[in-house]
């Protein structure tokens, strides 16, 4: 019986201008200071963007009814366990996956420059440069990583920034598993649980000043841009742009 993930493999013509569509509006829809980091160096001399490689990245989840989930999902699913580590079957599958994400890459960077140009220019350049100053001539999609973490917690996919009383020291790790593992059994918010843990005179909290919900950092999907980041009029100095997070 053939696997699931070549439904969408041996009718490319049909899902990748989909799944395409899909990435796009979720970058246009989602995309935010958040869950895009970028890091890219224009010279001073002449305005050119100095290296030719992926400066721009989107990280975000799919969604139930998507194409896309479906495709990440069959692309994880249990039927593909059986397969040998560095077979040819697995050789002639990450082969076939390649080709047909690269295809839904073709399509992106083929169909939707102005959609990609209008979210570059609002979440990375913060809409103050025009086309007359930083022109986006290429905005190229170079590679969609896929992963399957339905399985992890929700909880344990964002980062707790942790507030401790001056001068005092706190069991961090002891502090996130509690939440976590409250979180995932109660369903009550982390401000929830931390008000009732104080409260209630826990010694695990009685350093602890405030907790707070940080970024998420385990996401599903991530689409790496090559973006051409040069300037029409070349800068006195080197400008070096790093967002990295």
């Amino acid at each position: 019986m053939k696997k699931k993930i070549y439904k969408f493999i041996d009718h490319v013509e049909k899902y990748a201008p989909i799944i395409a569509k899909e990435i796009v509006e979720a970058f246009v829809s989602k995309a935010d200071g958040e869950n895009v980091d970028y890091s890219f160096t224009v010279s001073g001399k002449d305005g050119k963007i100095q290296e030719k490689e992926p400066n721009t990245y989107f990280v975000f989840d799919t969604e139930g009814q998507t194409v896309l989930h479906k495709f990440k999902k069959a692309l994880f699913d249990k039927d593909l366990s059986k397969i040998e580590e560095n077979s040819k079957e697995e050789e002639k599958l990450m082969t076939d996956t390649r080709k047909f994400l690269l295809k839904v890459c073709s399509i992106i960077n083929n169909e939707y420059h102005s959609e990609l140009e209008e979210t570059v220019r609002r979440v990375v350049l913060g809409g103050k440069f025009g086309k007359e100053r930083v022109p986006l001539n290429l905005i190229e999609v170079v590679t969609v990583d896929l992963a399957d973490y339905s399985s992890v917690p929700e909880s344990s996919k964002y980062l707790l920034k942790i507030g401790k009383t001056p001068g005092s020291d706190i069991n961090t790790d002891e502090v996130i598993k509690l939440i976590q593992e409250r979180e995932e059994k109660t369903g009550m918010d982390i401000d929830t649980i931390f008000s009732i843990e104080k409260k209630a005179g826990s010694p695990l909290f009685k350093n602890v000043e405030a907790v707070i919900l940080g970024r998420k950092f385990l996401n599903e999907i991530c689409i790496y841009f090559f973006v051409d980041y040069s300037l029409v009029e070349a800068q006195i100095e080197e400008e070096v742009v790093d967002n990295k997070k």
